[in-house]
């Protein structure tokens, strides 16, 4: 692995970096953000974008708070990231029938079409980062992450 960024002569990582497994995560997981965020931008979208639409895909409605609080963005940051999506016909926004002040945010068809589309291209940019791992080897990544993340919350 080389170190982004160095101009031409790229350097090779010092072994006492590479030897820390907290710098390896951090490494790693910097890089696949970076690659899934370039497949998003291909899209037009950001990872906000993309996760507005993964989360009333799963609620399959929900208020513009409630999609700031799980995207973990700002309340008046994610007014403009509903914006796009809305102008670009994958979310609408409807009178809360529960509250009149607030705006019920949904998924369009054409939002489902276009998260589906998405899903896919991010499994492809995930077979490619993973490429070099058995199956075998990726299902104990898979594992020994889901327990780190598990852990998180504590």
């Amino acid at each position: 692995m080389y170190i982004m960024g160095y101009g031409e002569g790229m350097t090779q990582e010092p072994a006492e970096l590479t030897g820390s497994t907290g710098y390896l995560l951090a490494r790693v997981g910097a890089e696949s953000r970076r690659i899934w965020a370039r497949m998003l931008a291909g899209h037009g979208l950001t990872p906000h974008h993309f996760g507005v639409l993964m989360v009333l895909d799963h609620l399959g409605v929900a208020s513009q708070q409630q999609l700031s609080r799980a995207v973990g963005v700002d309340p008046r940051n994610a007014v403009p990231v509903i914006d796009l999506l809305q102008q670009r016909g994958l979310v609408k926004r409807r009178p809360d029938p529960q509250d009149r002040r607030r705006h019920a945010v949904v998924l369009t068809a054409a939002g489902r079409a276009t998260l589906d589309e998405l899903r896919l291209a991010g499994e492809q940019v995930e077979q490619e980062l993973l490429d070099d791992l058995t199956a075998s080897e990726r299902a104990t990544l898979h594992r020994i992450l889901s327990k780190i993340h598990t852990t998180l919350d504590r």
